[in-house]
């Protein structure tokens, strides 16, 4: 009886020893400020990362962190984000604690995956070597020897970033990244004029003031994932035209008719 040959490769369980762990691609950045942020990542202990939805915050920071991990400058990589629902209760999903934060962080593994492959991002999970660390969860652990990724910090408060920022050890890098106009925080009722997310605060408090600290921002320009997204995106940014009303228009507002029509140029 023959065997049946395996259709579907990423089906194949990773084997606990024989795999070389090893980026598939070369990592280049696509334009100048991809650039400073990859030499921000590669040799800062700290760099904080601001800008929009398709500029290669995630991608490019998940390299980095297997890059290090591949040469052994850190031991583990450490992926954590706030858990804010938009939309969706945490509580009624089915699984585990880290079954319910898969949808989360999915876009940090996909792009793992994408660097090393499938098999080997499920086994550096199943051994450890990158580890899910919900953020509410932090306090009272210290990461050292570490590459820290807090992605979408600006779903998470100041008292939460105060205390990630506190959880830094020894020989440990870290990246905090997110686009102030996708926060899903709700503002306190209390909250007065000065109200900010924790990413913000980040920004304010932090940069420019120490030389271990790189804040980078991308720009709509940077964005890298199709020029429609780029145009939506300056679309969203400015301000729509004013409607005009047509010389139909004015005429059935002289004559009292209801066949009216509005006209956009």
């Amino acid at each position: 009886m023959t065997k049946r040959k395996q259709r579907y490769p990423q089906d194949v369980p990773p084997k606990a020893e024989g795999q070389q762990l090893r980026i598939k691609h070369q990592i280049k950045p696509k334009n100048v400020t991809q650039g400073y942020y990859l030499e921000s990542l590669r040799t800062k202990p700290l760099t904080i990362c601001k800008g929009p939805a398709g500029s290669g915050k995630t991608y490019l920071v998940t390299a980095v962190a297997l890059e290090k991990l591949v040469s052994g400058d850190v031991d583990r990589i450490i992926i954590t984000r706030p858990v804010v629902e938009a939309g969706e209760h945490l509580g009624f999903l089915p699984g585990t604690l880290e079954e319910k934060l898969d949808p989360y962080l999915l876009p940090l593994i996909d792009a793992m995956e994408d660097h090393v492959g499938p098999l080997m991002t499920r086994r550096l999970l199943e051994t450890g070597k990158i580890e899910i660390a919900p953020l509410a969860f932090m306090r009272g652990r210290t990461f050292n020897n570490c590459f820290v990724i807090l992605d979408e910090a600006q779903n998470a408060t100041v008292e939460q970033i105060k205390m990630f920022l506190t959880r830094l050890g020894y020989g440990t890098s870290a990246a905090i990244n997110g686009d102030v106009t996708q926060s899903d925080l709700v503002r306190p009722r209390e909250a007065g004029p000065g109200w900010e997310n924790g990413l913000q605060f980040a920004v304010r408090k932090l940069k420019g003031r120490d030389s271990d600290i790189d804040y980078i921002e991308f720009q709509t320009r940077d964005v890298v994932r199709s020029a429609l997204v780029q145009r939506i995106l300056t679309l969203l940014e400015t301000p729509e035209p004013k409607p005009q009303r047509s010389n139909g228009a004015l005429l059935g507002a002289i004559d009292g008719s209801t066949d009216t029509a509005l006209r956009v140029n």
